[in-house]
């Protein structure tokens, strides 16, 4: 079996891990390697790099673990027990409240970083481990099993007696932590605003954008769009699409410059004389696939009113572009650069959902007089894009699962959850 996929009992010596868990000593070694990978990433950090900061040697690390993966799969165990912790009594509590825990449990996970952190690393991993990042996923949705099962238990409370699919659990948890923001760079709210948060979520989701007011609306932020320059002369051009090949396909830190250099036909004092570094090329070529992304956009136009079948189409047609390979290998490595990229990360993430962010804040400001329009067109395409799990997972979905997703969205956006299911 291979190491990466192997449960932990197979991928660390039994002499440390008893029923009673691993050692003081493996745990100490899991710690300073969960936190090196969380900061850095599965291919930023060595396990010369771990040795050192856990204070062993490597013979000692290899001692327990045969390689690098298994290391890294134990290491990220820990996180699949904090939010189910949290989650555990919230099953009991009386409808609607629950499905507010359940969205500030979610968003207060996250913050602290054990709910999304697997996905972040997932993400880097899509391109060279697809199998891995899958499994880091579906292990993230197993964990919201007491949410379905929150959300199923609110909908017989109203008479719905339909199975809840998971799918609509992980819907629900891409509201509350506001799709790949976080993963892309943005804050999430303060702990003062996450109820706030919460009780918007729960609101939306349950009966859609007919059942808000304006009480309760949430802030808006500025957009970050990068403003793209003059189209760049053919050497330039040249090697900003020789860089995405070396960047998307390699990463940020196996592009070796010398030899995309000499692909592209282009000196190093021309490199580095119009980018300044590799981190001004690695940015200067996120930049411009970000605006390619955005310039192939063909965005519908939406009625003067609330009609799902013309929000199902314009949906479909925002899956297609922010959903296709461009914009997964973009938001791939994007993600996996936010760490050390923020900025350049929300530039990303801003610039691609320009074209379809104006025309959806408008079209809901105008059915509904709301006042966080905006944030309500985000959480729109953040529930058509499946929040995370298309960028993490690296693939891109079918016609039929995209027009599928492109309905169902639309009905919850409009008239909730409860009537989606009764559809």
């Amino acid at each position: 079996m291979d190491e990466i996929t192997a449960p932990l009992s197979q991928t660390a010596n039994a002499g440390d891990m008893d029923v009673a868990g691993p050692s003081a000593r493996v745990r100490h070694l899991l710690d300073e390697a969960r936190a090196a990978f969380v900061a850095e990433g599965f291919g930023g950090v060595s396990i010369d790099e771990i040795a050192r900061r856990a204070g062993v040697s490597k013979e000692t690390i290899y001692r327990h673990f045969p390689d690098k993966p298994a290391l890294f799969r134990a290491a990220l165990t820990e996180f699949e027990g904090r939010f189910a912790l949290r989650t555990a009594a919230l099953g009991q509590v009386e409808a609607p409240i629950a499905l507010q825990d359940m969205a500030r449990a979610i968003c207060d996970t996250a913050v602290e970083g054990g709910l999304l952190s697997p996905l972040w690393l997932a993400a880097g991993l899509a391109g060279h481990m697809p199998d891995f990042a899958r499994e880091l996923q579906q292990a993230q949705w197993q964990r919201l099993e007491p949410l379905r099962e929150a959300l199923a238990a609110h909908a017989r409370a109203r008479g719905v007696v339909i199975a809840v699919p998971m799918a609509l659990a992980l819907d629900f948890g891409s509201l509350a932590v506001e799709g790949p923001a976080q993963l892309l760079g943005f804050a999430l709210p303060p702990a003062q605003q996450r109820k706030r948060l919460a009780v918007r979520v729960a609101a939306l989701f349950e009966g859609g954008l007919q059942a808000l007011s304006a009480q309760g609306a949430m802030p808006d932020r500025s957009d970050e769009v990068y403003r793209p320059s003059a189209p760049s002369p053919e050497h330039l051009r040249r090697l900003l699409d020789v860089s995405a090949t070396h960047f998307l396909g390699q990463g940020y830190e196996a592009t070796n410059l010398a030899a995309l250099g000499a692909q592209a036909q282009v000196g190093r004092g021309t490199l580095y004389r119009h980018f300044g570094s590799k981190e001004g090329l690695f940015a200067a070529t996120l930049r411009d696939l970000a605006t390619q992304v955005a310039q192939s956009a063909r965005v519908p136009a939406l009625p003067d009113r609330a009609d799902v079948s013309a929000l199902a189409r314009f949906l479909f047609a925002a899956i297609g572009n922010l959903g296709g390979s461009p914009s997964l290998e973009l938001h791939r490595t994007a993600i996996s650069s936010s760490r050390r990229e923020p900025t350049l990360a929300r530039e990303v993430h801003d610039t691609v959902r320009a074209p379809w962010l104006r025309p959806l804040t408008a079209w809901i400001a105008n059915l509904t007089g709301l006042p966080d329009a905006q944030w309500l067109a985000r959480q729109t395409l953040v529930l058509a894009l499946q929040g995370s799990r298309l960028f993490a997972m690296g693939t891109e979905q079918t016609v039929e699962e995209a027009q599928h997703h492109a309905e169902r969205s639309a009905q919850i956006i409009l008239h909730g959850y409860i009537a989606m299911l009764n559809a």
